[in-house]
């Protein structure tokens, strides 16, 4: 294996991380948007309290290791969909600005709607540009980039039902986890109905996009025996196939790209250091704001 394609496993990796918990934190604006009753709003807004910001350290990795690894390839992809990733940027600088702001104004409507919004078009964006890249299309405006905006927000929105029910449970709000239940059923059909035809149309071959399928049905299942604990790895491990399913597809000339290996272990070794104090924190993090709520 060579230090180019550890670098690129490294970037996948830290693309499901970021899928995975600041996708469910998009998703969850979402949610925030459309749900009417303030008892779900006060779970999604408890939910993401403590994390929101946190999460972002995952986007920034990816993009620190695709200019330090695929300097060339950053630099194209930079230029090429400049706009909407300037919007994708414009939209969490503005969701986690109206985030905090709205808890300290009486008059929250805008900075909710904001918020909402904002939530919609950061991964709509982002997911336009990667299925973009992945097919080798011209335009994040064309039919694929569309595909994979809409395919993207809908993986954000199933994620953070997913992770809210539990949440709503945690809480003791058991009529905003049967609303969470709901909302994870019917985003996760809108995404069987997206993702598998859109699959096949687009040739993605990949046997990860047929465990991504099974796991899509193994959650649907669970969710309807109200196995929420189980369900969050099954949900979890159904949208992180699609991402790497797509990324098997990629005709991107990497070789050509990667930086020279004295460059890349440089990397690797501050990597290493870096992860001894990140990952135990995040973790700690996590392990922290899950407990049950003192009474």
């Amino acid at each position: 294996m060579s230090h180019g394609d550890i670098a690129l496993g490294l970037i996948l990796l830290g693309l499901s991380a970021y899928l995975l918990f600041g996708g469910a934190d998009f998703g969850a604006g979402l949610w925030h948007l459309i749900s009417r009753r303030r008892s779900d709003k006060e779970v999604i807004e408890h939910a993401m309290g403590p994390l929101w910001e946190a999460n972002h350290v995952w986007l920034i990795f990816v993009m620190v290791m695709t200019w330090t690894a695929f300097p060339p390839l950053f630099a194209d992809v930079m230029s090429t969909h400049w706009i909407p990733l300037s919007l994708a940027a414009l939209g969490i600088v503005a969701r986690g600005s109206t985030f905090v702001f709205s808890k300290a104004v009486p008059d929250r409507g805008w900075y909710a709607w904001t918020f909402g919004v904002s939530s919609i078009l950061t991964p709509y964006c982002l997911g336009a540009v990667a299925a973009t890249i992945a097919t080798g299309g011209s335009s994040w405006l064309g039919l694929t980039g569309v595909y994979g905006g809409a395919l993207t927000t809908a993986l954000c929105a199933y994620l953070a039902a997913v992770y809210l029910i539990w949440d709503a449970l945690r809480l003791g709000d058991r009529d905003s986890s049967l609303r969470f239940r709901g909302y994870a059923l019917i985003s996760g059909a809108v995404i069987g109905v997206l993702a598998l035809p859109g699959a096949a149309a687009l040739g993605v071959h990949s046997p990860l996009i047929l465990v991504s399928a099974a796991s899509g049905l193994v959650s649907l299942a669970l969710l309807v025996r109200r196995s929420y604990l189980a369900v969050r790895a099954s949900g979890a491990l159904a949208v992180v196939t699609v991402l790497w399913g797509a990324a098997g597809m990629s005709g991107l000339d990497l070789e050509s790209t990667v930086a020279q290996d004295a460059v890349l272990e440089t990397v690797f070794v501050a990597l290493g250091v870096g992860a001894l104090i990140l990952v135990p924190s995040m973790i700690w993090l996590f392990i922290l704001f899950q407990r049950e709520p003192s009474t």
